[in-house]
């Protein structure tokens, strides 16, 4: 799961994170002066600055060696192509940021004094005005995590202004290697195991009037990546109103919510949640 804030000037996804605009859950909202103190430097908990490489658009930045051929950065690279294909959204120019900390406790010193009333997070994605950038420790998890906030980075490159649960969701499917084709499994036996238990229902208009990443939990996480999945997988159709919606928001951050298009294309609101919930059950049987 993730972490993210929104702000007029500021956008934060944390990870482990949750999405600011979160890699665990939640949001944060930061003070502007806080930004002006992100500069790369020598002292304890600066900025990563010994290597820096440019491609596609990433600038990363490492705090310890790390060469443009390293598997990850192309996994990176190609994930630009993929958010793009999969959303029908254009590709940006606009730089993305990489900062990359050799250790966990150098991010968390970091953090701590940069950004004081973060959440514990693995990684976190923060857009402001004029930047985009993705910050995280070298650990075991570090692919999943950067693929994570970056597709944060892409989406937000070119559609500054994405509903909270919807840019988590689209960051949870994307997360995963090329591979799994937006399968999350942990996602699938969390939602199948609930439903069994009778402790969670599917419920858009729920997930849409979530306005904070701190309300995220780890249901909302997975549900929402079960609508992207759902959306994408399903039919042409529902992948286009998907699509149809993130180029109306590009235009217009207040367009007619996916609950209402989604009703339009698949009936009454319950009746749309219970296809969802017998795709979920394609992937799962219950």
């Amino acid at each position: 799961m993730r972490h993210s804030l929104a702000l007029p000037a500021l956008c934060v996804s944390l990870c482990g994170c949750l999405c600011l605009c979160a890699a665990a859950a939640g949001c944060a909202h930061l003070a502007t002066a806080q930004l002006a103190r992100l500069s790369p430097g020598s002292e304890p908990d600066g900025l990563p600055d010994r290597a820096e490489l440019a491609t596609g658009q990433l600038v990363i930045h490492a705090d310890f060696p790390l060469s443009e051929k390293h598997r990850m950065v192309r996994d990176l690279e190609s994930l630009r192509l993929d958010v793009s294909q999969e959303l029908g959204l254009p590709v940006s120019d606009e730089p993305i940021h990489l900062y990359l900390f050799q250790s966990p406790a150098r991010y968390e010193s970091f953090v701590a004094s940069r950004f004081p009333a973060f959440p514990t997070r693995r990684a976190f994605f923060l857009q402001t005005d004029t930047t985009l950038s993705v910050f995280a420790p070298w650990q075991d998890r570090i692919a999943e995590d950067l693929r994570h906030e970056t597709t944060h980075g892409y989406v937000h490159a070119v559609v500054p202004t994405v509903p909270l649960w919807l840019d988590e969701g689209i960051s949870e499917y994307f997360e995963l290697p090329r591979g799994e084709h937006g399968r999350h499994e942990d996602h699938i036996a969390q939602l199948a195991g609930r439903l069994l238990e009778g402790t969670w229902r599917i419920d858009l208009l729920r997930l849409e009037s979530l306005q904070s990443a701190g309300e995220l939990t780890q249901d909302h996480y997975a549900e929402a990546w079960l609508w992207v999945h759902w959306m994408l997988h399903s039919s042409p159709a529902r992948r286009k109103v998907l699509q149809d919606y993130l180029a109306d928001l590009r235009r217009d951050g207040q367009t007619a919510p996916l609950s209402v298009r989604l009703t339009h294309l698949d009936g009454p609101q319950v009746e749309c949640e219970e296809k969802v919930r017998a795709h979920l059950s394609s992937l799962a049987p219950l």
